[in-house]
């Protein structure tokens, strides 16, 4: 039998260009064919890979580096969060921090944490609760890290406490820090650029 509108015996092997030619001759428009797009749009659709390695190489060179023993070995960010005693930090002038910029102890600092306790708590503490807090966990951990004496140290301290925001996320932690004024008589001016480890400074 043959195809009156095609001219084609049936059961004969049909070609690309046989139908293309069929179309055209009934008037039917060729399938659109699409064009090959350039490389490089395919592989657009993967533009997060070289994103997502960037992001952690920058991660990873930003933030510091501890050693086998625990203490840092490179400068870098440091979560408050993960700080330990040990770790030395140079100051911010934010009231509100979340990280520190982490040192190694040999390196010019002036703070240096010596205690880290959680402490619970329903409610956020008042400032006389947080000066309770303070002789609780930083002053009865100052003389077996200083070697001296809280009252008659040349060392001062402080300590970062959990914001009213953090608090509201279950933040409990307190991080007790040492620093060592250049005028003992005015500890709220300039303080030392320390180079070592307050542990058993004994002053």
């Amino acid at each position: 039998m043959t195809c009156g509108r095609c001219g084609l015996t049936r059961g004969s092997e049909v070609t690309a260009s046989d139908q293309q030619s069929w179309a055209a001759g009934a008037g039917v428009p060729a399938p659109a064919t699409e064009p090959e797009r350039p490389g490089w749009q395919r592989w657009l659709r993967f533009w997060w890979i070289p994103a997502l390695a960037i992001a952690l190489l920058v991660g990873w060179f930003t933030t510091a580096q501890r050693g086998d023993d625990g203490s840092l070995t490179t400068a870098g960010n440091v979560s408050v969060t993960e700080l330990r005693a040990g770790d030395c930090f140079i100051g911010s002038e934010e009231d509100e921090i979340s990280e520190v910029d982490g040192v190694p102890c040999d390196e010019p600092h002036e703070y240096e944490v010596f205690a880290v306790q959680d402490r619970d708590g329903d409610t956020y503490p008042t400032q006389a609760e947080f000066d309770a807090i303070f002789e609780s966990i930083c002053v009865s951990a100052f003389e077996p890290y200083v070697d001296a004496p809280y009252d008659t140290s040349a060392i001062y301290a402080s300590f970062i406490t959990p914001s009213e925001g953090s608090w509201d996320d279950g933040d409990r932690e307190y991080v007790c820090y040492l620093f060592e004024p250049v005028d003992v008589n005015a500890p709220g001016g300039e303080l030392v650029q320390l180079t070592e480890s307050l542990e058993g400074a004994g002053r």
